[in-house]
C-alpha cells in the first residue's frame, strides 16, 4: 500500500484568497452559529456563492471563513469537491478538519444521477437494518450501472464484513479506495479485515493509510497506538 503525501490546506494554490463576497459567508455562518438553522444557511450560501467560489474560500486566511466554506460545501458541494475537502482534512484548525470529515462523507454520496443516489440510500438502509444478503445483491446490480461509485463498493464491503466474509469485504474496500483515494473509511475497514485475518503488519499499514488521508480519526489512531504498544 503506497504512502500518501498531502499539501497542507494552507499551502494550496488559493492561499491568501480574499474574495470580495466572503463577508457575506461570514455573516451567514455567524447567524448559523446563533440559531443552528441549517436551511437558512444553505439558502444564503446558494444565493450568493457557486461551489467553485466556496472551494476557493477553503484556503482563506480567515479561520471563520474556512470553517464556513467547508460547512457550506457539505451542504451544496458536489462529488467534484472531493479533492478540495480532502485537503481540508489536513487544516491546522481541528474544527475545519472535523467539518471537512463530515462534509467529504456527504459529497461521496453525490456521485452519478439522482436515481443512483436514491439507490445508494436504499443500500445504506439495507446495511443498517442488517438485510445483508439483499444488500450485497442490490449493490452488485448497482455496480453494473455505476462501476465508479466507490460508496456503493464501500457499503457492499460493510455487508460482507458483517456477514463474516472478510476476504470479500477486503476486496470491496480495496476497490473503493482505488476509485476514491480519499476514502479513509475504506482504508480503515481494510485494517479491520486484516485484523480479523490475523495480519498485524497489514492491519497497521491500512490504519496508517487511513490516518494519512484523515489525521483526525481518533478511533483509528487509538487502534494504532494500542498495536504499537503491544509491539
Amino acid at each position: 500500500m503506497k504512502r500518501r503525501k498531502f499539501l497542507s490546506v494552507r499551502k494550496g494554490v488559493a492561499v491568501g484568497c480574499q474574495c470580495s463576497r466572503s463577508p457575506l459567508l461570514w455573516n451567514a455562518y455567524r447567524q448559523y452559529l446563533k440559531d443552528a438553522n441549517v436551511e437558512h444557511f444553505r439558502a444564503e450560501v446558494t444565493r450568493y456563492y457557486t461551489v467553485g467560489t466556496l472551494e476557493r474560500l477553503v484556503y482563506h486566511d480567515s479561520l471563520s471563513i474556512r470553517r464556513a466554506a467547508v460547512l457550506a460545501l457539505g451542504l451544496v458541494g458536489t462529488y467534484a469537491s472531493n479533492d478540495c475537502l480532502a485537503r481540508a482534512l489536513h487544516d491546522s484548525d481541528k474544527t475545519v478538519a472535523a467539518l471537512a470529515e463530515n462534509a467529504i462523507r456527504t459529497v461521496w454520496t453525490r456521485y452519478g444521477t439522482d436515481e443512483d443516489r436514491k439507490n445508494l440510500q436504499t443500500l445504506c438502509d439495507m446495511v443498517a437494518r442488517k438485510d445483508l444478503l439483499m444488500a450485497v445483491t442490490f449493490a452488485s446490480l448497482q455496480m453494473e450501472k455505476t462501476p465508479g461509485f466507490a460508496e456503493v463498493l464501500y457499503q457492499r464491503g460493510m455487508a460482507w464484513f458483517d456477514l463474516g466474509r472478510f476476504d470479500f469485504a477486503l476486496e470491496d474496500f480495496q476497490q473503493a479506495l482505488e476509485r476514491n483515494p480519499h476514502h479513509f473509511r475504506a482504508a480503515a475497514m481494510m485494517g479491520y479485515c486484516y485484523m480479523e485475518q490475523g495480519d498485524t503488519d497489514k492491519t497497521l499499514e491500512a490504519f496508517r493509510t487511513a490516518l494519512e488521508i484523515s489525521p483526525g480519526l481518533r478511533k483509528t489512531r487509538s487502534e494504532v497506538r494500542k498495536m504499537e504498544v503491544r509491539g
